[in-house]
This record gives structure tokens, C-alpha cells and sequence, in this order.
């Protein structure tokens, strides 16, 4: 029975995820010339998530990230590819999925991959696996090493687990002779991280974790301005950076111009940044009964998982009547939080649990206005 309902949770879950990011929405590259003001936005990968861009000691740009093209089950769903560039981000290689050789048969498909050059400038992969694909503290930081970017090798143990959560959504980079390995909190009130330092990329201490707060996700990746200055580009409202001289202790946050998630920035030189992003969901016709572009747009609430308080944020191209409601995981509604007329705008609505009694699990919040709709969902961890 307990094998019978592990594999409905997982169902349920696989079924969910699919109604939101990442294969509603494409990645996207841009070009800056201070690492603030971002420009020249291209489509740089169809239906993915995730980014993360490094450069080899060859010059050769490597890029990995989450690839769900369809259709569900081929070899480009769900899966870890890579690209290659050799001109600084101009052109690039067609996506090619990942091989993790060694990896146990029992563990998830790697998910949530960051990339790092080792000493002996080898090609390092980190990211989230575990027994399954449910949130549970079976989900830890793993590695695997490879020499060509695509064929890699499974490192005995993980990089960084704890005992009562998931470890999700690794951020590595070495500065200044030292490893930082963060992952954000799984079941925040904010949005900071814990801090792992090593001094050889593989064996990680647990230092003091880093501070945030409800619109600064420590989700995204690190960047070396220069020598005395490590930065980390993170989600939120906007695609905002920290700067550090040590990787402990972090400035107040910075916002770019772009709207966006999961933000990996990589310095090509003084004038020349290049990121590669999340970008906003498809658009589609209003048959689908999905969001229209000209009335509304529906974001993804933040935090997510949270508890017990996270914002859903929106966007109302008119003045136009709004409902929001709550469903849990089976459909049933839960409670009605904006049932009004609205003027043009942007509203943030911060939703608490701590007027219901919601146990901890998958809940969705549907935004209606006009004749349109659109539905995502969340997650409370208690």
C-alpha cells in the first residue's frame, strides 16, 4: 500500500509541474556592458529551465540546463542537456542531453544542474537527485565529472544533505582558493541559503547560512567580477545580484532591468556580460482558456515552496472584475481571496496560511478575470 501511494504522489506531482514551468516557457539570452542594464533579449532555448553558462579554459562556453522538448518520454524530455559556443555567445551548438554514467538505478533523472571547471580543469556537474521525484529528504547535491561536457561520471556520496528536507537548486563557483556550494531554503519564510564551503569542490563544511528575504530568492548562480568580487545573481521581482569579497557576507541587493528567474550571469570581459535566463511563459489563444496577453498576466508566487506566507503577484492590462481562489491538490476549493473590480495595474497579493488549516502539500491558486483564466500551482512545507 505504501509503494501504491508513493507512485500516485509522484503521478500527482509529474501531472501538476506540467501545467506550469518549465515547458510553458523558453530560455533566453541577453548582452550587457556593466552587468545592470541587460539588452539585444534572444530565444535561446525552447520549453527549459534552469540555466546555468560557464566558460572553459579553451574560451569554449558550455551551457547547461533543464530540456523538456516534446513529446513526453523522448529523449529530450526532462533531461539535462548542454550547448557549446566558441565565438562568446554569438552562435551556439544544437542541445544535446547529458549521460551520467554510475548513477544509482533508484535515484531520479538529475535535475537542477550547475557547472564548474575543477582545478585540474576538468568539467564538474552538481545537481539534485534522490530516490524520487517527490520533495523529500531523500533529495540531496550530487556531482559527476567528465571531460567533454556531455559523458560524465558519478562522484561517490553527496556534496551537501540535511536531515529533515530536500537540498535542491545547487549554485557552485570557486573564489579566492575556496569552493561556495548554496542551495536555497526548501521550506523558507525567506529567501536565503545555506552555505557550504571546501577546499577541494568535493568534501563541503556547512558554514553559516546566508540571510534574505521574501522577494530575494538565493535561486540563480555566482559570477566572479573580478578578484575581489564574487556576486550572485538571484530571482525575485527582478533578476537582482549581491557582491561579496568573501562569499560569507553579502552587499544590499542590486535589480537589473530583466523580469525573469533562475539568472546565470557570466563576465566575458570589463564591458561584455552575458545572461542566459527563465523567461515568461508562452502565449496562447483564449480557446485554450489560458492567460490572454492583452488582459492579464498571472506570476508565479514567491516564495514557492513557503510557508506559512508567500505573494502571488499579477499584472491587469484593464480595469476589469478579478477572482482569486484557492483548490487543494483534488480540485476542491479551499477559499475565495479577491472577488472585486480592479483598476489597471500591479498587485501583489500576500496569501497566509495562517487563516486556514492546510497540512503541508501541492494547493493551486486560479486568477480569473474577464473571460480569462489562469491557474499555478504551490507548495506549502510545513
Amino acid at each position: 500500500m505504501k509503494l501504491n501511494i508513493t507512485i500516485f504522489l509522484i503521478f500527482i506531482s509529474s501531472v501538476l509541474f506540467s501545467q506550469n514551468e518549465p515547458w510553458k516557457r523558453p530560455l533566453k539570452i541577453c548582452q550587457s556592458n556593466n552587468g545592470v542594464n541587460f539588452s539585444n533579449i534572444q530565444t535561446f532555448q525552447d520549453s527549459s529551465g534552469v540555466p546555468n553558462v560557464i566558460k572553459l579554459p579553451s574560451g569554449v562556453l558550455i551551457s547547461v540546463f533543464q530540456w523538456f522538448r516534446q513529446p513526453v518520454g523522448s529523449l529530450s524530455w526532462d533531461r539535462v542537456a548542454v550547448k557549446f559556443s566558441s565565438d562568446n555567445g554569438i552562435s551556439w551548438t544544437q542541445p544535446q542531453p547529458i549521460v551520467v554514467n554510475g548513477l544509482p538505478s533508484n535515484f531520479s533523472r538529475p535535475f537542477d544542474p550547475t557547472l564548474a571547471v575543477t582545478d585540474s580543469g576538468r568539467i564538474r556537474i552538481y545537481f539534485s537527485s534522490g530516490l524520487n521525484m517527490i520533495l523529500d529528504t531523500s533529495i540531496n547535491t550530487y556531482s559527476a565529472i567528465s571531460d567533454d561536457g556531455i559523458n560524465y561520471t558519478m562522484e561517490a556520496g553527496f556534496r551537501f544533505s540535511l536531515p529533515d528536507r530536500p537540498v535542491i537548486d545547487p549554485a557552485v563557483i570557486k573564489f579566492r582558493n575556496l569552493w561556495h556550494l548554496i542551495n536555497p531554503f526548501s521550506n523558507m519564510t525567506n529567501g536565503g541559503a545555506f552555505h557550504n564551503i571546501s577546499g577541494d569542490g568535493i568534501n563541503f563544511t556547512r558554514v553559516a547560512d546566508i540571510p534574505s528575504d521574501m522577494t530575494h530568492s538565493w535561486i540563480g548562480n555566482f559570477m566572479i567580477k573580478d578578484t575581489n568580487e564574487l556576486r550572485f545573481y538571484g530571482s525575485g521581482m527582478n533578476v537582482w545580484y549581491s557582491s561579496s569579497t568573501n562569499g560569507g557576507v553579502w552587499s544590499a541587493f542590486t535589480n537589473t532591468n530583466i523580469n525573469g528567474g533562475d539568472p546565470s550571469v557570466l563576465k566575458l570581459s570589463d564591458t561584455n556580460y552575458l545572461m542566459i535566463y527563465t523567461g515568461q511563459p508562452y502565449t496562447t489563444s483564449a480557446s485554450s482558456n489560458s492567460v490572454a496577453v492583452n488582459d492579464f498576466y498571472l506570476y508565479q508566487n514567491y516564495p514557492n515552496p513557503f510557508n506559512p506566507v508567500t505573494v502571488i503577484r499579477y499584472s491587469l492590462r484593464e480595469n476589469i472584475f478579478v477572482t482569486l481562489k484557492l483548490f487543494d491538490v483534488t480540485g476542491n476549493e479551499i477559499a475565495v481571496l479577491i472577488n472585486e473590480r480592479q483598476n489597471q495595474g500591479n498587485y501583489n497579493y500576500q496569501f497566509s496560511t495562517g487563516s486556514y488549516q492546510l497540512a503541508s502539500g501541492i494547493y493551486f491558486y486560479k486568477l480569473t478575470a474577464g473571460k480569462y483564466s489562469d491557474t499555478k500551482r504551490m507548495i506549502l512545507i510545513k
